[in-house]
C-alpha cells in the first residue's frame, strides 16, 4: 500500500502503534481529589506535649545522712523514660543539722513547716501541690527510691492511692526489730478490723497519690500517725488502695519512732473510727485494699 505523502512509512513489516489519546497527558504520580483535605499547620505551630508531673515529698527532721542517700538514688533516668516531669520537695521540721543544705545541694526545694510534727508538715504542704501525682516517703534510707516508678506507674482513675508494703516485699536482716515487726503487724490487723478494709502495712512510710484525691482527704494527723490517718480516710471514703511490694533497709541515723508511738497510732485509729459518721463523703470505688506486683513486672 502506498504511503500518504508527508506520513512516515514503517519498515521491516512492523505495524503502526495506536494513536495517542487526545488531550493533555496526566502528570505522575496520579492524584485523586479528596473531599476534606487536611490543612497543614505552619512549622512550629504544634507545641510540645505536656508531660504528667510528679511531686516527690520528703518529710524530714535532722536526716542529713539518709536524705543524701535517698536523693542520690532517685531513678531520674527511669522517670524521664516514663514521661514524668518531677520536682522534689523537702518538708523540713526545723532541722538543726545539714538536712536543708543537703536538699539544696541536690536541687530539691525546701519547705520549712510553720508548726511541729511530720503529719502537720504534710498537711500544710498538700494544698500547695500543683503536680498531677504526689509521692511521699521517709528519707531515712529505709525505703527504696528505686521503687518510685513502680508505685507511680500504678496510679490511675481506678487506683488513686498506692501503698508500698514492706510485708509484701522483703525486709533486710536487722532493718526491723522483732518488737517493731510485731507492733506493725498488730497495728495493721487492728486497722483492717476496725475499718473492714484489709491492709498489710498501715504504718508504711511510702505512699503515692493522684493529687486531687489526696487533697480531698480530711487529714488531721500531726505526728507519726500520718500514715494511719491516710488509711482511715481512704477506708471511710471507700477509696481503693493498691499495695505494691517494696524492700525495707536499715535506717541511716538515729531512730525516732518508739514503742509509745505504736499505742498512740492505735488510739488515733480507734478515735477516727468512732467519730466516723454518715456525713463523710463516699467514693463509689471498691473499698478494699488490693495487692499488685511492681509496675512493669
Amino acid at each position: 500500500m502506498d504511503s500518504i505523502e508527508g506520513e512516515w512509512a514503517p519498515s521491516g513489516g512492523s505495524q503502526r502503534g495506536p494513536e495517542p489519546p487526545a488531550g493533555p497527558i496526566p502528570a505522575f504520580p496520579f492524584r485523586r481529589e479528596v473531599e476534606n483535605p487536611i490543612d497543614l499547620l505552619p512549622l512550629g505551630a504544634v507545641e510540645k506535649p505536656v508531660l504528667p508531673s510528679l511531686s516527690i515529698l520528703l518529710p524530714a527532721l535532722n536526716e542529713e545522712l539518709g536524705l543524701a542517700e535517698v536523693l542520690k538514688r532517685i531513678p531520674q533516668a527511669t522517670l524521664h523514660q516514663r514521661g514524668l516531669a518531677y520536682s522534689i520537695y523537702l518538708l523540713d521540721g526545723h532541722s538543726t543539722d545539714q538536712t536543708r543544705a543537703v536538699a539544696t545541694r541536690f536541687g530539691a526545694e525546701v519547705f520549712v513547716q510553720s508548726g511541729r510534727g511530720k503529719g502537720a508538715a504534710f498537711r500544710e504542704f498538700v494544698p500547695k501541690i500543683q503536680e498531677d501525682f504526689a509521692l511521699f516517703m521517709d528519707p531515712d534510707g529505709t525505703y527504696p527510691p528505686e521503687a518510685i516508678p513502680d508505685l507511680v506507674g500504678v496510679l490511675g482513675t481506678d487506683s488513686p492511692v498506692v501503698l508500698g508494703s514492706r510485708f509484701l516485699g522483703k525486709i533486710d536482716e536487722g532493718a526491723m526489730t522483732s518488737t517493731n515487726y510485731l507492733g506493725n503487724r498488730l497495728l495493721s490487723w487492728f486497722a483492717s478490723f476496725l475499718f473492714a478494709t484489709p491492709i498489710s502495712d498501715v504504718c508504711s512510710g511510702m505512699w503515692a497519690f493522684v493529687s486531687e484525691r489526696l487533697k480531698s482527704l480530711g487529714l488531721t494527723a500531726d505526728g507519726f500517725d500520718l500514715e494511719a490517718d491516710i488509711f482511715a480516710e481512704c477506708a471511710l471514703r471507700k477509696i481503693p488502695i493498691v499495695q505494691v511490694p517494696i524492700e525495707y533497709h536499715q535506717r541511716l541515723g538515729e531512730p525516732k519512732l518508739h514503742l509509745k508511738e505504736g499505742f498512740r497510732i492505735a488510739l488515733v485509729l480507734l478515735k477516727k473510727r468512732l467519730r466516723a459518721s454518715t456525713a463523710v463523703p463516699r467514693d463509689e470505688s471498691t473499698p478494699e485494699a488490693t495487692s499488685a506486683g511492681p509496675a512493669g513486672s
